[in-house]
């Protein structure tokens, strides 16, 4: 298996180009990863209010109990 680099001379680095898979799609692949980046935050965020929102109903009236301890 060759890498198409036979030696580290000058004129062989100036024919080389990147040695690497998927050369050129450095941008598009880091803007689909900030996409989901946000849009996890944005569901997890979402998902944490409706579970504190969950929470909070259940202790509403009970707050005495939910502060002692009691069940």
């Amino acid at each position: 298996m060759s890498t198409g680099l036979e030696s580290w001379s000058a004129e062989s680095l100036a024919k080389m180009d990147a040695l690497y898979p998927f050369v050129g799609t450095e941008v598009s692949l880091s803007i689909i990863a900030i996409i989901i980046w946000i849009g996890w935050h944005v569901w997890q965020i979402k998902h944490e209010n409706s579970s504190l929102d969950d929470q909070t109903s259940k202790l509403k009236g009970n707050l005495s109990k939910a502060i002692s301890g009691d069940k």
